[in-house]
């Protein structure tokens, strides 16, 4: 493996500087890395799980490097990759397959860059073609060098280079040692105003977002319940109304309706970007309220920065928007209209004007002191008399009689 000169160091950080600011960009800088060393380099930022995340897209590479560190074991029964993610010191140069727990990340430079430890992977098992298997093949017995550059509690960046053209015969550990250092050095400042960028949109895109909920207490939280941001009483409200509680940095669920709208918003929103989905998805929770009114808490799901920075097929998780409203009070008298002009019963009357408030049948079957089946037997018949097909257009329908739209 050549030492990296001068003049190739310079040439490095010029391309730092260029093209670190988008995630893009670090393709090129890796494509350089590649050029001069003779290697397959990686940057790839991994979730708690083990999961690469979209940060700096090239989905695939940042999986092969997982699947490489993920199937070599270690002493302790971890996985490589498992060490890397939570223990392994920054900026330390780690032999790819002479990682040891034992060294508790404080393991002197890698004598050795043995290439012997994950040729056990299964690939036929992997669903890869036979191109990308043998590729794979490649990079497993390569020697090669791995540092975490970044740790945060949510995922920690690891940048590697495995030298397919080598063997543990045919390279100087310490040379390679060196030359590995002086590419973490000249990555570290690129690194550091691409990760303060990232912040800085992020917080632009949370600011913009929350000023459309500004009319009502709002929260915005992410897909770990922290909070990100939030109008003076909003948090207050959740508490008295017994939905959540928390501190000013997380929100912490108390209800379980309020709990099952979050999480079923989550599962649709995984199931939408998986399917490529772009309708915006949205849930409501009914609540009376100390001073009797009836409370909407409304979750919409808000797609979060990351993802729009990132040119990975992976999307970054989304945002929740949560906002609380006192509903649209309708005047009893729109009853009597719907009883004169479609034959509902006063019974029938009373459910869809209390549903076109409330949006909620379980709300409204709880209010009127009757049972599910039999809201749902009025609801029909209100379909059948007033020729509408869903709640949504029987909203629409009260709500145009009611003279309000």
């Amino acid at each position: 493996m050549p030492e990296l000169s001068k003049s190739d160091e310079a040439k490095l950080l010029m391309r730092v500087l260029e093209c670190s600011a988008q995630p893009e960009g670090w393709n090129s800088i890796l494509e350089l890395i590649e050029e001069q060393l003779d290697c397959r380099s990686f940057l790839v930022d991994f979730d708690q799980n083990g999961d690469p995340t979209p940060k700096f897209g090239e989905d695939r590479r940042a999986r092969q490097l997982g699947e490489i560190f993920q199937n070599i074991r270690m002493s302790s029964s971890r996985t490589a990759l498992q060490f890397l993610i939570a223990e392994a010191s920054l900026f330390q140069p780690y032999c790819k397959t002479s990682i040891d727990a034992d060294t508790g990340g404080n393991s002197s430079p890698p004598d050795a860059l043995r290439g012997d430890g994950p040729d056990r992977m299964d690939l036929s098992a992997t669903g890869q073609d036979e191109p990308e298997q043998h590729q794979m093949r490649l990079l497993s017995r390569a020697p090669g060098l791995v540092s975490p550059l970044r740790r945060t509690k949510n995922s920690t960046i690891l940048f590697a280079c495995l030298f397919t053209a080598h063997t543990a015969d045919t390279i100087d550990s310490a040379v390679a040692s060196d030359t590995f250092r002086t590419i973490v050095k000249a990555l570290a400042p690129g690194l550091h105003t691409f990760l303060r960028l990232e912040q800085e949109r992020s917080l632009v895109q949370i600011h913009r977002t929350f000023l459309s909920a500004l009319e009502s207490p709002a929260i915005l939280i992410n897909a770990n319940r922290d909070i990100l941001v939030q109008t003076p009483t909003a948090l207050e409200m959740l508490q008295q109304l017994g939905l959540a509680g928390g501190s000013s940095l997380r929100l912490l669920v108390r209800n379980k309706d309020f709990e099952n709208g979050l999480q079923a918003l989550a599962l649709a929103e995984g199931h939408q970007r998986a399917t490529n989905g772009e309708t915006p998805m949205a849930r409501s929770v009914y609540i009376t309220g100390r001073d009797g009114t009836l409370k909407r808490i409304s979750i919409e799901s808000v797609e979060s920065a990351a993802s729009s920075y990132s040119n990975s097929d992976d999307v970054a998780p989304p945002f929740f928007l949560i906002r609380i409203a006192a509903t649209a009070e309708l005047s009893e008298d729109v009853e009597n209209i719907l009883h004169d002009l479609y034959d509902l019963s006063l019974s029938e009357a009373h459910l869809a004007r209390y549903l076109t408030m409330t949006g909620s049948m379980h709300v409204t079957a709880e209010h009127l002191d009757i049972t599910r089946n039999t809201a749902k037997t009025h609801l029909r018949r209100i379909y059948e008399k007033t020729g509408v097909h869903t709640q949504l257009q029987l909203a629409r329908l009260v709500h145009q009689l009611a003279g309000l739209f």
